[in-house]
């Protein structure tokens, strides 16, 4: 039953300090927001490329199905990224297959990334500013356990119920 609609019953109203959906994407959108601006002004990169570059770095000869279905980004996005790095001569391009192209880094893109993983992995240290070591394990831990908890998620209304209970 949706109580949202139903005026004798107290209506649902988010608390946007506890919901953690909010806080994910809030935090999430800052940090791009914040990344992408410095990697454009320092490395000539927005954030997505730096992303897929990361991954093809971490995952030399990968498609941008394979990115995508990783990282989760638009696929529209990642062909931008991938054609723009590979014309920037960061990437170097195979044909895999029928329409599949795979992707590796160049030495030019491996001395980039070097570059800004420095600058990322400064910038989750400051993040993570005042967590013990223990406390940064348990976030990493609960992070994955999150991410494990997706395809639940993803069922959540896809048979026209309003919770997992419905």
């Amino acid at each position: 039953m949706d109580r949202s609609l139903d005026p004798g019953l107290t209506r649902l109203k988010l608390d946007l300090d506890r919901y953690v959906p909010g806080l994910l994407v809030w935090l999430s959108n800052k940090m791009s927001a914040s990344a992408s601006q410095l990697y454009r002004e320092r490395f000539d990169l927005g954030v997505t490329d730096w992303r897929v570059l990361a991954y093809i770095y971490i995952y030399p000869w990968s498609t941008g199905a394979q990115v995508c279905l990783l990282i989760g980004l638009d696929k529209a996005a990642v062909s931008r990224s991938l054609g723009y790095m590979d014309e920037r001569g960061l990437l170097k391009s195979r044909p895999s297959g029928k329409r599949k192209v795979e992707y590796a880094v160049t030495a030019e893109g491996r001395r980039l990334y070097e570059k800004i993983v420095k600058v990322a992995m400064a910038r989750e240290r400051a993040l993570l500013t005042g967590y013990s070591e223990k406390e940064r394990d348990l976030l990493i831990q609960f992070l994955h356990r999150l991410l494990d908890n997706l395809p639940a998620v993803d069922r959540v209304g896809a048979d026209g119920s309003t919770t997992q209970e419905d």
